[in-house]
């Protein structure tokens, strides 16, 4: 089972799903050993943060989440 960034979070690490890597994408394939025709279009990189972060603030879900349409909130 995979460790998921809450997950993470609750560790004391730090994960964030990125695409940045696709700027190197052939050196990024090689690094990582990928065979031909095999590729990455997203990594979720997970380590101990460098700084101290407070905790994470989320926005209620009726503000982020929507049903049908943009701006009509989701209720649950």
């Amino acid at each position: 089972m995979g460790c998921t960034p809450l997950a993470a979070c609750a560790l004391g690490l730090g994960a964030r799903l990125t695409t940045r890597h696709l700027l190197y994408e052939k050196e990024t394939e090689a690094a990582l050993g990928l065979p031909p025709g095999v590729h990455s279009y997203a990594i979720l990189p997970i380590g101990f943060p460098l700084g101290r972060f407070g905790p994470v603030g989320r926005a209620p879900l009726t503000e982020v989440v929507y049903a049908d349409r943009w701006g009509r909130p989701y209720l649950t």
